[in-house]
């Protein structure tokens, strides 16, 4: 996912769009603004004091003449969208080298908001508790800022969520249970890099409709969850780089749609299943800096689509399966750092695409 993009965007007018009234220049409405929308441009021009700079936000101004106060309209101002009746839904500012924190944002102001894009700001502190009330957003990205502390409870409050992106901060704690029974409606989730600890609650299970699921670059431990099966529309799961251990869970075959699937860099042990076979959508594997021993299955032959297959550096031991030359999109094939043995199969000339092949610190000959 794109940090600009976002499900619910369609739903909003473009940034800079005015209200549903008669608008004259510099955003002022021919009638008076109902006093939800007063309040909400309000709390950003007191969100807009305690950031620095705020050169981006030079558009975000009220008039000092009392008696225009009340027909001031916040729709015209960057970055800011409205819907027809001049509420705020959208509120997208990436990359604006924005510097404060979200304390100073009143979420309670803005009760139909639906997109909240500020990835890419030099935002600190922690995530307050009133982001909670934001029941309509479908749309939250908070990623590559320098935000801290625990992820707030009560963002289990948002229902109606559809993608989440908290990457690249240094967001700590564990990740609630609560989040994943009230998150049913989610299709992108993106926690990587971070600070996160504790185990993968099993009800990440419920998220049904979830499609990417990144956690990677975090402290989590524990297993893989045998409930992560029932995630069938899964296309991306990245869970490398953190401290997992335990056996792949054989429930992985019902992802058949799955195309990325990174688990590298943790201490997950035993064999790979043979239920892989079923992964018939997956184009990337990567399985390296594990603990996994046995022999490669010889149904990997039939994921023909794989382009990246990396399995250096467990405890394989095996011979190189001439299955393996059945996969004929392949272009980086690392296979170093295990116990194999035996020959190279010819078979391999297959791979036609090929430009890296690594079976070095191996017994083959």
């Amino acid at each position: 996912m794109g940090a600009a993009e976002g499900t619910g965007a369609s739903e909003t007018r473009t940034a800079g769009s005015g209200g549903g009234t008669g608008t004259i220049g510099g955003g002022i409405t021919t009638s008076a603004a109902p006093s939800s929308t007063l309040s909400e441009a309000e709390a950003l021009m007191k969100w807009k004091a305690n950031l620095s700079p705020a050169q981006a936000l030079h558009s975000w101004s009220l008039p000092t003449n009392i008696a225009t106060t009340n027909t001031i309209s916040p729709c015209k101002w960057f970055g800011i969208s409205c819907d027809d009746l001049g509420s705020i839904t959208s509120i997208s500012l990436l990359s604006k080298g924005l510097q404060g924190k979200l304390d100073n944002l009143n979420f309670p102001s803005f009760p139909n908001l639906l997109l909240l894009n500020l990835s890419g700001n030099n935002l600190t502190g922690t995530i307050p508790d009133h982001i909670g009330t934001l029941s309509k957003l479908v749309f939250l990205d908070i990623s590559v800022n320098n935000l801290s502390g625990p992820l707030p409870l009560s963002m289990a409050s948002l229902r109606h969520i559809l993608e989440l992106d908290i990457s690249y901060n240094e967001i700590r704690g564990e990740v609630a249970p609560s989040f994943f029974i009230n998150w049913t409606e989610h299709i992108s989730l993106q926690f990587q890099n971070n600070q996160l600890a504790g185990k993968i609650p099993s009800q990440v299970g419920l998220l049904k409709h979830l499609q990417i699921l990144r956690l990677w670059g975090n402290k989590i431990s524990g297993s893989i969850p045998l409930e992560i099966g029932n995630l069938h529309n899964l296309t991306r799961l990245n869970l490398h780089s953190n401290h997992l251990n335990g056996p792949i869970p054989p429930t992985l075959r019902n992802l058949t749609k799955l195309k990325i699937l990174y688990l590298f860099d943790n201490q997950v042990s035993g064999s790979i299943p043979l239920e892989i076979r079923n992964l018939v959508n997956l184009m990337e594997l990567s399985m390296s800096f594990n603990l996994l021993t046995g022999s490669i299955p010889s149904t990997l032959g039939k994921l023909t689509k794989h382009t990246i297959l990396y399995l250096h550096t467990n405890q394989i031991s095996s011979t190189i399966l001439a299955e393996l030359g059945n996969l004929k999109n392949l272009v980086d094939l690392q296979l170093n750092r295990n116990n194999l043995t035996g020959s190279i199969p010819p078979s391999l000339g297959n791979l036609k695409k090929l430009k890296f092949l690594y079976f070095y610190d191996n017994q083959v000959g």
